[in-house]
């Protein structure tokens, strides 16, 4: 049998022109949400990179602010450590300062005890010096006077010389003569003075006795005494260097007088002594 061939012009597929039509079609419209979803893709590429260069700017003013406040807490740390640093030594040198001013006071205290020694060792000279530059009784006696005024500051004393048990008043200043008499060895407080020995006495209490009796002394050998009976307006009290005067005048001024009247006994020009003699 022969087959029936079907006749043509009615085949049931499209034509070929319809066909092709609608595969550029299709292809134009993949092609199209191809590249809108590229356009979107990119958009948002875009975006998420403008997103991204605005949060690493932002990252970046952030870093750099981070940096500036560490420079900055950092160099407040370096100001408060350096102003440690300078208060600690301000500290030291205030220190160091007081140091220097209490030995630079130290030192000027010394100076002055210094000098005030050498005052009183060059008025201790003098003094000594005066005592022993004569041979006249009369001048030892007169200077012994000039001393107990002009460095004790004796305002009222007597001067005795030693006559066997008596104790003769030679000389005197700021005391009535006629108030004067001669004392007993061993009695009241001239002659008790005058035999105990001591360098001196000074008076402890109120009585109207003498304010300090200074036998004069020669060794063992007492040749006279002095009683200082009140001192000088402006002076209150007796310092150490009077007592260091008194001590001289106990030794050097006994050796001179004991000297000036060996002298005068060999010249045969002793003086009279007794006050009321003169």
């Amino acid at each position: 049998m022969d087959r029936k061939r079907p006749a043509r012009g009615t085949s049931n597929r499209p034509p070929r022109s319809t066909t092709k039509a609608d595969l550029v079609e299709k292809r134009r419209e993949l092609l199209e949400t191809y590249f809108e979803n590229g356009r979107q893709i990119a958009g948002e590429l875009v975006a998420e990179l403008d997103a991204a260069r605005k949060r690493i700017a932002e990252v970046e003013d952030e870093n750099a602010r981070l940096r500036m406040q560490l420079r900055s807490d950092t160099a407040i740390r370096d100001l408060l450590t350096t102003i440690e640093s300078l208060e600690t030594e301000r500290r030291d040198l205030l220190s160091r300062t007081s140091e220097v001013e209490q030995q630079a006071r130290s030192e000027i205290e010394r100076a002055m005890a210094v000098e005030s020694e050498l005052s009183n060792l060059a008025s201790l000279y003098v003094a000594t010096s005066q005592l022993h530059a004569s041979l006249d009784p009369r001048e030892v006696v007169a200077t012994l006077g000039q001393l107990l005024l002009q460095f004790v500051g004796a305002g009222a004393y007597v001067i005795y010389s030693a006559e066997g048990d008596k104790l003769v008043a030679v000389a005197t200043e700021g005391m009535p003569v006629d108030s004067i008499s001669d004392v007993i060895v061993g009695q009241g407080p001239v002659g008790g003075a005058f035999s105990g020995g001591a360098p001196y006495v000074v008076r402890d209490d109120d009585d109207d006795g003498p304010l300090v009796v200074v036998p004069l002394r020669v060794g063992e050998h007492i040749v006279g005494a002095v009683a200082v009976f009140a001192l000088l307006e402006q002076k209150t009290e007796l310092d150490p260097f009077d007592h260091e005067l008194l001590r001289m005048v106990s030794s050097q001024g006994a050796s001179a007088l004991a000297a000036a009247r060996l002298s005068a006994a060999a010249s045969g020009t002793i003086p009279p002594w007794n006050l009321g003699d003169r």
